[in-house]
């Protein structure tokens, strides 16, 4: 029950773990602050945080697609206890799928 990163195969260890670091966020703190920190620890820009954030595949290895099982994937923290407090979840394809054929009726 964590977030798992998958790394594009240009990053290398440092990058996986700023993407780490960068997910470790605890929901308590503030986010600007928790973002300024892993800034400093690295000495990078917020720009440079979100493009090597925006390369790493973060996603939920307990929320599933109820259709397909396909993992949930994350694109800001804030979305880790929004998506755990869902009853069930739904990936953009079966979601498109379940559409298409409700509406094909």
């Amino acid at each position: 029950m964590s977030v798992k990163l998958q790394p594009n195969m240009t990053q290398n260890a440092r990058d996986l773990k700023i993407c780490s670091d960068y997910w470790a966020y605890d929901h308590r703190s503030d986010f600007i602050g928790h973002v300024e920190g892993v800034c400093r620890k690295y000495d990078i820009s917020s720009h440079i945080l979100f493009d090597t954030v925006a390369q790493c595949f973060a996603y939920l290895d307990d929320v599933q697609c109820v259709y397909c099982g396909y993992v949930c994937p994350l694109e800001v923290p804030a979305d880790i206890p929004y998506m755990r407090a869902k009853d069930s979840w739904c990936c953009e394809v079966c979601e498109h799928a379940t559409w298409q054929e409700h509406n094909h009726r």
